[in-house]
């Protein structure tokens, strides 16, 4: 374990999946397995195919698919268990195809792989709005789960709004080094303006990637600490992680 000095000087990566670490082969399949599971575990997939997800919580994107059914966040939280359930089967059973599963973004697997060589340096976790199921699905299929497996992470089944990730996340590393991090010492890597306001809401540093929806100008509107067109420059994302 590291000494408070240490934990000081830590800084803990909060990594996005969708558009940061991985995109799919095939746009918009996500569709497929959310509808299925929305209609077992909700009866209807709502307006599913209206809704914009980037930068959403798998459970904000079911209720804007199912609000005007009447279904309130909560009650998409309620049935968690149900819900994990049900999309991890539903999941798998989309993927069965290869045609539809995940490729790495540029850089990534670099990056991931060089952090992790510094473990006095940084953590790396998640804070995703991918259900906790459907995150391990996705990294396990690329190779890429055991960078993430033993970290507190937080995942879309703790809440519709994606800020509250981050200020639960802390609370996870509060635990389990027992100390309290300054929010500052939390650098989210994501790639949609959503990332940057989270960050800022919980007073985080952000590095914004232009591998997803957005540009590199529309990111660097909302003022991220550092914005790349990718990851392939291994050498200067390590530098600007340690200097944001």
């Amino acid at each position: 374990m590291l000494e408070a000095e240490s934990l000081s000087k830590l800084r803990i990566l909060l990594w996005d999946i969708d558009g940061t670490i991985l995109l799919s082969k095939v746009s918009g399949s996500y569709k497929r397995y959310f509808a299925s599971t929305m209609e077992k575990v909700f009866g209807s997939a709502g307006e599913l195919d209206s809704v914009m997800p980037s930068g959403m919580t798998d459970t904000q994107i079911m209720y804007e698919a199912l609000k005007s059914r009447n279904l309130t966040p909560e009650d998409i939280l309620s049935k968690r268990s149900l819900l994990l359930r049900v999309f991890r089967e539903e999941m798998l059973k989309v993927l069965e195809c290869k045609a539809e599963g995940f490729f790495v973004l540029n850089g990534v697997r670099e990056a991931l792989e060089k952090t992790s060589l510094y473990k006095d340096v940084f953590v790396n976790a998640l804070l995703t709005g991918n259900l906790s199921v459907a995150a391990e699905i996705k990294l396990r299929s690329v190779g890429l789960w055991d960078y993430f497996a033993d970290s507190p992470n937080a995942f879309g089944e703790i809440s519709c709004d994606r800020k509250v990730l981050a200020s639960y996340v802390a609370g996870l590393f509060q635990n389990k080094y027992d100390f309290n991090f300054s929010p500052q010492q939390f650098i989210i890597i994501g790639d949609t303006p959503n990332d940057i306001v989270t960050a800022r809401s919980f007073g985080a540093k952000v590095i914004s990637v232009a591998t997803g929806k957005y540009s590199y100008e529309d990111l660097l509107r909302y003022k991220p600490d550092a914005v790349f067109d990718d990851l392939s420059d291994t050498e200067k994302f390590l530098e600007t992680l340690q200097n944001v």
